[in-house]
């Protein structure tokens, strides 16, 4: 038995799992990540009023716009151009359609309510809703806009399904409905 040991163990070896070798085949073309920057515009505030100002998102999404909008109000904006989103952070934006029922005009693009969650203890201020309403109005596919507040000393509130319409006296000329 001890000498049928090593032979054995030889033998298993040189016959492999039986498992027979294939050639190598490509099924597509290699993975491959875009450094290319995407830009997106975003709404701002300059003596009260709303204006456009291009700016740099991770993504294409609704979700990376929100939040790249919330972030400006941490981070230093250009000259003469404000936020007035400070002191409440991003928590979500999630898009969905309008009705329960699908919609039936296919010309119509604009088929998607976002919510918008923040967090934070103050009201946003009439301009600050517009910012977010307005820069979320700009995405083709969103037709109204509602935003949460999630407090932990008060009551959480919602600003309800807005359009930018509302902030007409706001926004620039142009600005999406």
């Amino acid at each position: 038995m001890r000498r049928a040991l090593p032979l054995l163990t030889c033998l298993a070896l040189l016959t492999g799992c039986g498992i027979s070798p294939t050639a190598v085949s490509s099924l597509g073309s290699p993975p491959v990540i875009s450094t290319e920057p995407i830009f997106s515009q975003v709404y701002l505030i300059k003596k009260g009023r709303l204006v456009q100002q291009r700016v740099r998102v991770p993504g294409k999404t609704a979700e990376d716009l929100m939040r790249t909008l919330m972030d400006l109000a941490s981070h230093p904006v250009e000259s003469g151009q404000d936020t007035d989103l400070y002191g409440m952070r991003y928590q979500d934006a999630e898009a969905e359609p309008v009705g329960r029922q699908q919609r039936l005009d296919p010309s119509e693009t604009r088929s998607l309510v976002l919510y918008v969650t923040l967090q934070g203890e103050r009201e946003l201020s009439r301009v600050a809703l517009a910012q977010i309403v307005c820069t979320a109005r700009l995405r083709t596919d969103i037709s109204k806009v509602q935003v949460n507040i999630a407090r932990t000393v008060a009551p959480s509130t919602t600003s309800g399904r807005r359009t930018c319409k509302e902030f007409h006296d706001l926004a620039p000329a142009g600005a999406p409905s």
